[in-house]
C-alpha cells in the first residue's frame, strides 16, 4: 500500500509569524510595533520563494497601517526635544516603515512578471506598496526633525525607477504608476519646501495639500540647458534634492525637476483664501482657512518658485552662550530686572547652555550642550545672552533639528537686540480679559522697522489694545493701534504699532 506523503511543516520561525497574525489584534496598535519589526526581519532571513513573501507582507502591511493611525497624532503637537518614550516609538515606526519598504523593493527586483500575473500582482503593484511605505516614513521623520535615515533617498528612487522599466510601452499606464508619480513627487516638493521650517502640524497640512496637486511638478529625465529653478536627484546617491544652480551633477541616472506650476497654484489658492473663498471649495482642507496655515503654504510656495539661496555668508564660531527657550521665564526675569544667576533648580529649569556653530549678519546656528530645555518647535520665541550681565536677545527659532535624543540644533533669526517687558490688553471686547505678557522690541531704523509688539499667537494685531510697562515706580499707559504685521507663526507674532499720543 502506498503511503501518504507527510508534508513538511513549515519552519519555525514562519509558523511564529503565521500564529502571530491570526491572533486577535491588541486594543493598543503600538504594542503591535517590536513584533512586526521581528517578523519582517524572520522572513527576510528565511528567503521564501517570492509569491509566499508576497502574502506574508501584504498581512504584515495591514497591521503596520494601524500603528500610523496611532502614533502620528501623537506627534502633531510635540515639541522638542521629544520625550524620550515617545522619542523611542517614533524611531521604531521610521524603522519599521524603513524595513518594509526595503522588503517590498527587494521583492520587486526578484519577482518574475509571469508569476506574478497568476496570482493577479504586477510589479508596480509591489512598488507602490514600497512607496507607501517610505512615504509615511519620510512624514514621521519629518515630524519629529531628526536627518532622513541612511538609503531612504537611494530607496525612494529604486522604487519609482524599477517600477518605470517593468512597464510595456504599447500596453495603458496602470493606475499604480500614478500613485507611485503622487508619493515621489510629493516628497520632492515636503523637502523643497524646508520643512525643518515648519511645525508639525503645518508639515502634515501641507502634505495633505500636495495630496491632490503633486502632479503639477515637472520631473525630466533630460538636464536643462540653464539652470533656472530646476533641482536634480542622482539613483546613484543617497542625498536629498539639490538646487541646478548650486552644482551640476556628474552621474548619468538623474531626474530633473522644478516646482513651478505648484507655486503657481499655491499663489491662486492663497489670494482666494485671503479674499475669504470657504476651503471647501477649493478642494482644501478645513485648516487652510487659518493663519497659520495660510502663512505655512506662503513659506512653501517661496521655496516652490524659487530655491533657497543663503544671502550672506556665515562665519564659524565656537561660542558659549545661554538660551532661555521659555518666555514667560524670559519675561519674568526681565520684569524683575535682575541679571543674576539663578538659584540652581531654576537654572536647570529655565537656562541651558549651547554653543554657536556658526552666525552672520541674521543670525545664528547653535547647538545644545547641556541645561534642561522644553518647548521648541519651529517658530518660537527663545532668549539668547552670551554671558551673565548681557542683555538677552530675542531670536525666533527659523528651524529646529534633533540629530539624536541627546543633541539639538536650532538656526535663529535675531529679533531685537533687547526687549522690555510689558503687558497689552484688547480694548473694545464685550468681556474684557485681563492683560497678557508680552515684549516691547526697540524701532530698528537701519530695517525700516519701528518698536513692535513680540506675543503668543493670537489676534492681538487685528484691533486696538492697550500698552501697560511697569517701572520702578510708576506705571506707563497708553493706547495703542496695531500696523504692520512683521511675523505669524503658530507659537508667536510680531507687529508694529503707533502709540495714540491724544489719548487721556
Amino acid at each position: 500500500m502506498r503511503r501518504k506523503k507527510t508534508p513538511t511543516p513549515p519552519p519555525a520561525q514562519l509558523q511564529q509569524v503565521l500564529d502571530w497574525l491570526v491572533e486577535p489584534t491588541q486594543d493598543d496598535p503600538l504594542l503591535d510595533l517590536v513584533p512586526l519589526r521581528n517578523h519582517i526581519a524572520a522572513i527576510d532571513a528565511l528567503e521564501l520563494p517570492v509569491l509566499h513573501r508576497l502574502k506574508i507582507y501584504e498581512l504584515l502591511q495591514q497591521r503596520s497601517a494601524r500603528i500610523d493611525d496611532a502614533l502620528i497624532p501623537m506627534l502633531l503637537d510635540v515639541k522638542l526635544p521629544l520625550p524620550p518614550h515617545l522619542g523611542t516609538v517614533a524611531q521604531g515606526l521610521i524603522g519599521l516603515r524603513a524595513e518594509l519598504g526595503e522588503a517590498w523593493l527587494k521583492l520587486a527586483g526578484e519577482a518574475d512578471p509571469q508569476e506574478l500575473a497568476r496570482v493577479h500582482r504586477s510589479s508596480p503593484q509591489i512598488c507602490l506598496q514600497g512607496m507607501l511605505n517610505l512615504s509615511q516614513q519620510f512624514i514621521a521623520t519629518l515630524l519629529v526633525a531628526i536627518p532622513m535615515p541612511t538609503g531612504f533617498w537611494r530607496n525612494a528612487q529604486a522604487l519609482y525607477h524599477c517600477a518605470h522599466e517593468s512597464l510595456d510601452p504599447t500596453a495603458t499606464v496602470p493606475v499604480e504608476i500614478s500613485a507611485i508619480h503622487a508619493r515621489f513627487r510629493a516628497m520632492l516638493a515636503l523637502t523643497a519646501a524646508q520643512p525643518e521650517g515648519l511645525a508639525p502640524r503645518e508639515i502634515v497640512f501641507l502634505a495633505e495639500y500636495l495630496e491632490t496637486r503633486a502632479a503639477l511638478v515637472r520631473i525630466d529625465m533630460i538636464c536643462p540647458e540653464g539652470a533656472g529653478d530646476w533641482l536634480w536627484i542622482d539613483a546613484n546617491l543617497d542625498q536629498p534634492p539639490v538646487a541646478l544652480e548650486r552644482v551640476r551633477p556628474t552621474g548619468a541616472n538623474c531626474l530633473f525637476f522644478r516646482f513651478g506650476e505648484l507655486s503657481e497654484q499655491a499663489t491662486q489658492h492663497l489670494d482666494l483664501l485671503n479674499d475669504g473663498v470657504p476651503p471647501a471649495s477649493l478642494g482644501l482642507p478645513l485648516q487652510a482657512a487659518g493663519a497659520d496655515y495660510r502663512n505655512a503654504l506662503e513659506r512653501a510656495r517661496k521655496c516652490w518658485a524659487a530655491p533657497r539661496r543663503r544671502t550672506f555668508n556665515r562665519r564659524a564660531q565656537s561660542l558659549p552662550v545661554e538660551v532661555c527657550t521659555q518666555l514667560s521665564s524670559l519675561w519674568s526675569s526681565l520684569a524683575s530686572g535682575s541679571h543674576q544667576e539663578a538659584d540652581s533648580c531654576a537654572c536647570e529649569l529655565t537656562y541651558s547652555d549651547w554653543t554657536i556653530l556658526n552666525d552672520g549678519p541674521s543670525g545664528y546656528a547653535i547647538v545644545h550642550v547641556v541645561g534642561g530645555v522644553t518647548g521648541i518647535v519651529a517658530g518660537c520665541a527663545v532668549g539668547l545672552r552670551t554671558g551673565i550681565g548681557a542683555a538677552w536677545q530675542i531670536c525666533l527659532v527659523r528651524w529646529a533639528r534633533s540629530k539624536s535624543s541627546s543633541q539639538l540644533e536650532l538656526g535663529l533669526e535675531v529679533l531685537a537686540p533687547s526687549a522690555i517687558p510689558v503687558r497689552i490688553q484688547t480694548l473694545g471686547q464685550r468681556n474684557a480679559e485681563p492683560p497678557v505678557p508680552a515684549l516691547l522690541l526697540p524701532p530698528l531704523p537701519s530695517l525700516n522697522r519701528s518698536e513692535a509688539i513680540l506675543a503668543m499667537r493670537g489676534d492681538y494685531n487685528a484691533r486696538p489694545f492697550t500698552l501697560l510697562q511697569e517701572g520702578a515706580d510708576n506705571l506707563l499707559v497708553a493706547e495703542c493701534m496695531p500696523q504692520r504685521s512683521l511675523i505669524e507663526t503658530s507659537s508667536v507674532e510680531v507687529f508694529e504699532f503707533t502709540r495714540n499720543q491724544t489719548a487721556s
